[in-house]
This record gives C-alpha cells, sequence and structure tokens, in this order.
C-alpha cells in the first residue's frame, strides 16, 4: 500500500475508518484466520524444535525487539 494511500485513510474520520474497517474484515474469507492460526502455531513447533536441537540460535527478549528495531529502520 502506498504512503499516500495510508495517509489518505489515516486522515478519515475515525467513523469512517471503523466502517472500512468492518467491511474489510467482512470481506475476509471465513476460513483465514483457522488456516493462518494454524501457520502460526507450525510456525512456533518449529522454532520450538529448532531452539531445542541447538540452544544457541536462543535470543533474549531484548535481543528479539532490537531485531524489530532495526528491521523497521531499514524497511
Amino acid at each position: 500500500m502506498s504512503a499516500s494511500l495510508n495517509q489518505t485513510l489515516f486522515a478519515l474520520p475515525v467513523a469512517e475508518r471503523i466502517a472500512l474497517a468492518d467491511k474489510l474484515y467482512a470481506s475476509v474469507p471465513e476460513g483465514w484466520q483457522a488456516t493462518t492460526d494454524q501457520a502460526w502455531l507450525q510456525e512456533a513447533e518449529r522454532r520450538s524444535a529448532e531452539m531445542d536441537a541447538d540452544p544457541a540460535v536462543e535470543i533474549t527478549e531484548k535481543e528479539f525487539f532490537a531485531g524489530i528495531k532495526a528491521s523497521r529502520r531499514t524497511a
């Protein structure tokens, strides 16, 4: 989504943003959330197994959030 579109959407009055959000949410296929939840669970299980196999790949919460901040700066 372009930055100008984001700016336009976020400039809408709250009631219009909520109405748009409701319409967007209603357009999401019914099984999407279950599929997404399953994919996240599989990813969490994969990462847990990876850490069990090699504890050196574990990072602290502080390192995790520092990585997110660094990713946002480069995005």
